[in-house]
Parts: structure tokens; sequence; C-alpha cells
């Protein structure tokens, strides 16, 4: 479990970097076996870089099969984001980010919450990314890219841009929250700003580690420069007491989960484990 001064440099830095061993070898090796199916299946909840061949993501992967829904009920998963959270949680998103060899493009400059506040109607940053490293994260192969603290400043983005991104002119309009060209910008005084308060760091680590990250934490990532895959499944929990209000015209499902029900911790027979 996560203990509490884990906890406690997360709320001061906005993330906390567990190593590999925080969730057992068999889960993580068995997340990594599911993701080569993953990006076969075709379907909305893909999306593609700009060039229309390479897969930059899989979305709603909690709500697939049986691998990734246990592993959001992991006891070390879901203790971690309860304790963090101070209440009962459930996933509001989900992904599989791949930054593939020498092709996976970049992530601007964002805050998440942004866009859960304004597409979603969750009214609270009280939310956590939960990121497994599937593959081992080097400087070389894109990692993410922290201001550390910035998370204190609440929602620092600019007013969202009109129109699609070049490349996805003819995509659905929720598209635009999820490419390289991100939506809700944060202006680059601002970056220059946080970066002076807090400075800049990218958390790496071997396959196994597990990264924690507050919804309001400023963050980007370069291209993959590597011959080597770069994987992540990304996974954000939301504070029952932080469910979200209706709104007109919801993303599908599979960007915003609409079951919210607290979910409770998964038996390890059922996760691959060893009893």
């Amino acid at each position: 479990m996560m203990d509490p001064a884990a906890v406690q440099r997360f709320h001061e830095d906005g993330f906390v970097l567990m190593p590999p061993g925080f969730l057992p070898d068999e889960t993580v090796a068995s997340l990594a076996s599911a993701v080569p199916a993953l990006l076969r299946q075709d379907g909305p909840e893909r999306v593609m870089e700009r060039d229309g061949v390479t897969v930059r993501s899989v979305y709603g992967v909690h709500r697939k099969g049986d691998v990734f829904p246990g592993a959001v009920r992991h006891p070390a998963l879901l203790g971690a984001a309860r304790r963090i959270l101070g209440d009962e949680v459930y996933v509001h998103q989900s992904k599989v980010n791949i930054k593939a060899a020498f092709a996976g493009d970049q992530w601007d400059w964002h805050q998440d919450y942004i866009y859960w506040l304004q597409d979603d109607g969750i009214e609270r940053p009280d939310m956590v990314n939960v990121a497994v490293f599937l593959d081992e994260v080097t400087e070389f192969n894109g990692p993410l890219t922290f201001i550390p603290g910035s998370h204190r400043h609440g929602v620092l983005a600019a007013t969202g841009r009109d129109g699609m991104p070049l490349g996805y002119e003819d995509a659905p309009g929720w598209v635009s929250t999820l490419t390289a060209d991100e939506k809700f910008l944060v202006n680059a005084d601002v970056i220059t700003e946080m970066a002076g308060l807090g400075g800049m760091v990218s958390p790496k680590g071997p396959a196994g580690s597990v990264l924690f990250f507050h919804p309001n934490l400023l963050h980007a990532s370069v291209r993959n420069m590597s011959p080597g895959r770069r994987a992540m499944a990304i996974f954000v929990y939301n504070a029952m007491s932080n469910a979200p209000r209706k709104v007109e015209n919801p993303r599908p499902a599979f960007l915003a989960e609409p079951d919210v029900r607290a979910l409770v911790p998964r038996t390890a027979d059922l996760i691959g484990e060893p009893r």
C-alpha cells in the first residue's frame, strides 16, 4: 500500500513515482500482453497519429475483457487512489497511450482536468491519474515532463481553440481533445512562470513502475526518438463525492464513464496473481 510519506509527496509535488514491485510482476505482464490485441481492434476508441497508420491511444480499456477491469480494482492501485482522494472512487476514464518507435508524437503542455471540467461536468479536480509503465521509460522515448507544484495554482489553461487539428478534419468533434494539438493549450508565458517556480522533471523508470499525478499538474511529452516502444496504461480515478453533473452532448462512454459506482477490490485469482 502507498505509505503516508508518498501521499504527502503527491499532494506537495503533484506526483509520486512508485518503483517496480508496487504492482506484482504478473499483473504488469498481463497488462503488457493484452496491448497488441487492443491495438488491432478498429473502432472509435482507437485514436491514430496524424499519419493515419500509427496507433496513438486506445480509450475505455477498463471496459474491455478481464485484464484491465481487474487491474483498476487491484488493491494496490485502488487503495492508493482512495488514500490520495480520501473517498471511495470509480474510474472516469482509462487508456493505453502508445509512443511507437520513431513515430510516437508529442503531447503539448496541458492540464487534464480542464477537459473533464468543460466536457464532462466534473466540478472539482478530486481525481488522480495512475500511469502503469508497460515499457521502460527513458529520456529518449518521450517521457512525461512535469512542472512540480503547478497543480496548486488551479486551472491555467487558455480558452479552447476552435476547429479540428491538422490531419483530423473529418473526425468527430471530441477527437480534438485527444491529439497532439491540445484543445486547451497553456500559454507559453504561464509555462515559463510555473517552470521558474517549480522547475521541470521527467519521471523515468523500468516497466512496472507506477506514476500517480494530479489532474491539474502541468505536463507534456516529446516525441519518441528511440527504436523502442513506450506504452503506458493510464487509469483516471474520480472521487465518488465528485461524480459528474449531467451535460449536453456527453462524450462517448469510452471517454467519460457513465456508470458511476464505487469500485471494490478484485480478488487475486481474477487478475493473474499468485494466491
